[in-house]
């Protein structure tokens, strides 16, 4: 599940930076779902929070060079708001978890799948937790996003498993993630959630390591270093796409990962989806996308942006 967190200043209206936004953030997507690819090759060999250990060690090369590139460490990484991003992080700590768990046992287009429900339940739980009204139109988008679910999973057919509950439970506590990230908005740098939630991930799991770890082969150690590097250069890509073009035309580009994700699990692990899960994927990212656009008709800030999280 791919973890990155986006800026919320505003676009420059100026074409060529439309275009390389537009670009970043189709990267960025992009290079999420090749960090999933060594995920889910990894977690057949290693334990998962050894996996998302060495996922988010190696992300840090990119993320702290864009920290010191954009305005140094200090300012970049600094908080006001500790509390509030420890509960951010753990957060993060069971949607990584949760989400790596689901791809070692689903192709990575279903897990995608799944994963899409984010925007759905940031629309629910924005009533109790930010306590901001939702008009019927949107809770009328969320209900038909989670029968596009129903059609996905379809119950009774031996679909409806603990990995696909896993799945489900990783897009939960993202999206609860994103509220708290809308909490904290305007007090921290963007660049400070991936570091501190990836911190965390590496602390807490890293604890685990001396009874769940073991000594990774040279060929899976670079795979972890390759998946880490695209995870941390995926999170600048986005970060940087969303300050050149409004949320609501790079957001939706999260959608184009059900392409990577069928193409690389054929590739790769010879995954063939079927067409029951395209109709429940066209359901649920309508049922985002109209989300989207209610949120920025009605000048919110957007709710479903992807956060870097080892996720």
């Amino acid at each position: 599940m791919s973890a990155a967190t986006t800026s919320t200043t505003s676009a420059n209206g100026s074409g060529e930076n439309f275009m390389t936004g537009i670009l970043l953030a189709f990267l960025a997507f992009a290079g999420y779902s090749i960090m999933d690819v060594t995920v889910k090759m990894l977690v057949k060999h290693y334990s998962v929070p050894q996996v998302i250990v060495f996922n988010n060690l190696f992300a840090f090369g990119p993320i702290l060079t864009y920290a010191i590139i954009s305005g140094g460490l200090w300012r970049n990484l600094r908080t006001r708001r500790p509390g509030m991003h420890l509960a951010r992080a753990c957060c993060g700590l069971c949607s990584g978890f949760l989400g790596f768990y689901a791809y070692s046992q689903m192709p990575i287009a279903d897990v995608y799948a799944l994963a899409f429900t984010a925007p759905l339940f940031i629309t629910a739980l924005a009533v109790p937790v930010l306590k901001e009204p939702v008009g019927w139109r949107r809770w009328t988008a969320v209900g038909v996003g989670f029968l596009g679910v129903m059609v996905m999973l379809r119950p009774g057919s031996g679909l409806l498993n603990p990995a696909a509950f896993a799945a489900l439970g990783g897009a939960f506590f993202y999206s609860i993630g994103m509220l708290i990230t809308r909490l904290m908005r305007g007090t921290e740098s963007s660049v400070s959630f991936a570091f501190y939630s990836s911190l965390c991930g590496l602390l807490v799991y890293g604890c685990m390591l001396p009874w769940l770890g073991q000594m990774p082969t040279l060929p899976h150690l670079g795979l972890s270093a390759l998946g880490g590097t695209f995870c941390g250069i995926a999170f600048v890509c986005l970060l940087t796409a969303f300050r050149k073009v409004p949320a609501a035309v790079a957001a939706p580009f999260q959608y184009t990962q059900i392409i990577w994700g069928v193409l690389y699990g054929y590739i790769f692990f010879g995954d063939r989806p079927d067409g029951m899960l395209f109709v429940g994927v066209a359901i649920v990212i309508a049922s985002g996308l109209y989300i989207l656009y209610r949120e920025t008709l009605l000048g919110r800030q957007v709710a479903a942006q992807p956060v870097a999280d080892g996720a």
